[in-house]
C-alpha cells in the first residue's frame, strides 16, 4: 500500500478495528451507531465480500478505516458533518454537487454538510475516513476568514495532498492515525492534541484556497422554514416543542421535517438543540474573566443532565464544554468552575 499519509502502513487504525464481517447490514449498524447513517450496496461477488471497520473517536470528531473485500456503493441522507475521505489503495468515485468526482491515493474525496454521500468504492479500496462536527471546522473557518458566510462553508469536492496545504494536511492526518492507536504516545497522553488537530483542520481550510472566504450566502428559505426559524430564534431557551414549530411554520409536521432535512441536513428539533449548543458555545467562548460554571450556561438554555450536555456538546465542538473554558482560560489567574 502507498505511502499516501507518511507512516501509514497496512490496514489503517488496524488495532482499533470495530468490526469485521460479511454482512452489509452490520457494518451499517456499526457506522450509524458512531456518525450519520448510510446504507452500503453491494456491487461485487458477494463470496469475497470481507468488511472491515475501524474507529478512533479523537477530540475533533471521528476517524475510520474502511475496506470492503469488494465493490460497493455507499449512501445516505443529508449529512451534518464535513466528511474527508483518504483512498490509501484503490479508488474512490463520489456524486456531488459539483459533478462525478474521482479520488485515487495522493487525493481526498471530500463532503460537506447537507450533501448526501453517494460514494462508489472499488473492489481493492481501502481508505481512512475522517468526519468532522460542522461546528468545529465552521468556527475555525470564522478565525481565519472573519467575513466570510461560515455557516455556509462549503469545501471543494476534490483535494489534492501532493503538495501545500493538501500535504500538510496528509502529514497531521499520518501522525494522528498513528498516535491515536498507542496509548503511549504524545498525541494521545494530551502533549500535542490540540496542536496537531488544529494543524489538521487549519491545513483542511486552507487547501480551499480563496473559496472558503467568498463563500456565497445561501438562497433564502421557504416562507414556511422561515417562520418556523423565526419561532426558534424567539423561544431559543424556553420549552418549545415540534407541535409549537409545526403551528407557526403552518404546514405539516412532514413537510416542516423534510424542508429541514433538505436545507440543513436535520430535523427542526435536533436544528433547534444544534443552537442551543452554539448558545452554550458561545456563553463559554465569551465568559468573563471572573469564574464561570458550565452547569449552569448549560440550564440556562434548557440542558439539564450533565452527562447527555456533555456528549452532544462534544459531537458538535469536537470538545469538552469544561475545554471550551480552558481554551478562553488562557489569562492568566483565570480559573473555571465546572458545575
Amino acid at each position: 500500500m502507498s505511502q499516501v499519509l507518511p507512516g501509514v502502513r497496512g490496514f489503517p487504525l488496524g488495532t482499533a478495528t470495530k468490526i469485521r464481517c460479511v454482512d452489509p447490514s452490520l457494518a451499517e449498524c456499526t457506522v450509524g451507531s458512531l456518525v450519520e447513517p448510510r446504507r452500503f450496496q453491494l456491487r461485487g461477488d458477494r463470496r469475497a465480500v470481507d468488511i472491515r471497520i475501524s474507529h478512533v473517536s479523537i477530540g475533533l470528531g471521528h476517524l475510520f478505516g474502511v475496506s470492503h473485500g469488494v465493490a460497493l456503493v455507499a449512501t445516505s441522507a443529508p449529512i451534518s458533518s464535513y466528511q474527508v475521505m483518504v483512498p490509501l489503495r484503490g479508488r474512490l468515485v463520489g456524486n456531488t454537487p459539483a459533478g462525478e468526482v474521482v479520488a485515487d491515493p495522493g487525493t481526498a474525496l471530500v463532503y460537506s454538510p447537507r450533501d448526501r454521500l453517494d460514494t462508489y468504492w472499488s473492489e481493492e479500496c481501502t481508505s481512512l475516513v475522517l468526519s468532522v462536527p460542522a461546528e468545529r471546522l465552521r468556527a475555525l473557518a470564522r478565525d481565519v476568514y472573519p467575513a466570510t458566510d461560515a455557516g455556509n462553508m462549503r469545501l471543494r469536492p476534490l483535494m489534492r495532498l501532493g503538495d501545500g496545504a493538501g500535504r500538510s494536511f496528509a502529514n497531521a492526518l499520518g501522525i494522528i492515525a498513528q498516535e491515536s492507536v498507542d496509548p503511549e504516545s504524545a498525541y494521545r497522553r494530551g502533549l500535542t492534541t490540540q496542536l496537531l488537530e488544529q494543524t489538521l483542520l487549519l491545513s483542511l481550510i486552507t487547501a480551499q484556497g480563496e473559496e472558503v472566504g467568498h463563500s456565497r450566502p445561501a438562497p433564502p428559505p421557504p416562507d414556511y422554514i422561515a417562520k418556523a426559524l423565526a419561532a426558534i430564534e424567539a423561544r431559543c431557551g424556553e420549552d418549545i416543542g415540534m407541535a409549537d414549530l409545526v403551528r407557526a411554520s403552518g404546514v405539516s409536521m412532514r413537510t416542516l421535517q423534510y424542508g429541514f432535512r433538505e436545507r440543513f441536513g436535520v430535523g427542526p428539533m435536533t436544528y433547534l438543540r444544534q443552537m442551543r449548543l452554539r448558545h452554550v458555545h458561545d456563553a463559554l467562548r465569551r465568559a468573563p474573566p471572573d469564574s464561570c460554571r458550565v452547569g449552569d450556561m448549560a440550564a440556562r438554555w434548557g440542558f439539564f443532565h450533565g452527562s447527555a450536555f456533555a456528549s452532544a456538546y462534544r459531537k458538535m465542538f469536537g470538545e469538552l464544554p469544561s475545554e471550551t473554558l480552558s481554551t478562553r482560560d488562557s489569562a492568566p489567574g483565570r480559573q473555571a468552575v465546572v458545575a
